[in-house]
């Protein structure tokens, strides 16, 4: 799909994630694009999270294009905020998930870097993503192919990967997890459809095998009267099905609806209904509504109290994302093509902005408020 195409299908609200039909054959006159991304995260525990990433398109001959993709994280986790030597200080410490360099009670800073490159030519492409920190060096390797039918109203999308992580947990881990590594084999395979002018439809199935340490190295868990390490197994079956409706409405409007089913062997099943609306409000300014509803049941070895230090089965976690909860998301979102506001400045015309803003809760009372604003440049 070609970076116009991409533009234009998203801000008539009719595009999702994946392959469309009908443009694997784009014509190479397509200008540069890039896009620029800031990101800020903010939970009911003060945790931040600032992101600025950078994304460039680049046309080429024969039908194939560039991509390039870059993003800095800086993640900010406050110090602990009870008194030295209570015992609310020794439970923050014992069971953080971070590590303790230094001194807890002052504030702990990590950044993070990614970079994703990818070349597409026709129907296929290669991926290639790295993403590395101060403990953590993840590196991926994909590849996907398409194919349009029926006179190019519908598309068939198959795409793999291969991704290996290298963790080297910080000195001072006190939970004694060596340096550990982990491998993801991912496939996918997803069906897209035009029913007619205004309505889009796509379903698919996903499936994940992931091998080696997937328990977070910094985090203890009490158990048994005392604290001891996380431990989770070293094999997870993940796998999902989904279904996305696009339907566009009168009066330069669009409706989404998504439905996704998730089960893995460690005894997690989710399900998640997702609406989107989208509305221009005038020429060059659209604005959108959307909520996401979203529930699960607990992993094997999830207890909010385990009898014992080995846990059950030998497994312990303190991660709350494995136990039974529900969720709520509701967002709003502002994006201004500065074209139709500005049609005779050369620079300004070529951008977009917007603003997203984001409120999530879930049932084990946490929270978060996510802000996020945004420019993307056409160049000529």
């Amino acid at each position: 799909m070609s970076p116009r195409v991409a533009l234009t299908l998203l801000a008539a609200g009719l595009a999702s994630a994946g392959a469309a039909p009908a443009f694997a054959q784009e014509a190479v006159d397509e200008p540069q694009i890039a896009g620029t991304l800031v990101r800020w995260f903010t939970d009911s525990d003060h945790v931040t999270v600032r992101s600025l990433s950078g994304d460039w398109a680049w046309p080429l001959a024969h039908a194939s294009a560039l991509t390039f993709h870059y993003n800095n994280e800086r993640v900010l986790i406050p110090a602990v905020s009870a008194p030295p030597g209570t015992q609310e200080a020794v439970d923050a410490i014992t069971t953080a998930s971070r590590p303790i360099s230094g001194n807890a009670f002052e504030d702990f800073v990590k950044q993070r870097n990614e970079m994703e490159g990818e070349y597409a030519r026709g129907p296929a492409a290669v991926t290639y993503y790295v993403s590395s920190e101060s403990d953590y060096l993840a590196q991926q390797l994909g590849g996907r192919w398409s194919r349009d039918f029926r006179q190019q109203s519908a598309n068939l999308s198959l795409g793999s990967s291969w991704s290996w992580d290298a963790i080297a947990p910080a000195q001072d881990d006190d939970t004694n997890t060596g340096d550990a590594h982990k491998t993801t084999l991912h496939w996918n395979a997803v069906m897209t459809e035009v029913v007619s002018p205004s309505l889009l439809v796509r379903y698919g199935v996903e499936y994940n095998l992931v091998n080696g340490l997937q328990h977070n190295p910094y985090r203890n868990v009490y158990a048994g009267g005392t604290n001891v390490p996380e431990h989770h197994p070293d094999t997870r079956q993940r796998r999902d099905a989904f279904v996305r409706v696009n339907q566009a409405l009168p009066n330069r409007a669009s409706v989404k609806l998504s439905y996704r089913l998730y089960n893995d062997d460690w005894g997690v099943t989710s399900h998640e209904l997702g609406t989107r609306l989208s509305q221009y409000v005038t020429r060059g300014l659209s604005a959108r509504w959307e909520y996401r509803w979203y529930t699960q049941t607990a992993a094997d070895f999830f207890s909010d109290n385990y009898a014992s230090v080995n846990g059950i089965g030998g497994y312990l976690t303190g991660d709350y994302r494995l136990g039974q909860l529900s969720s709520h998301l509701f967002g709003a979102a502002l994006r201004a093509d500065l074209e139709a506001f500005a049609p005779t400045r050369a620079f300004v015309r070529r951008m977009t902005l917007w603003v997203d803003l984001e409120r999530y809760f879930n049932s084990n009372n946490y929270s978060a408020n996510v802000v996020e604003t945004g420019v993307d440049f056409r160049f000529p």
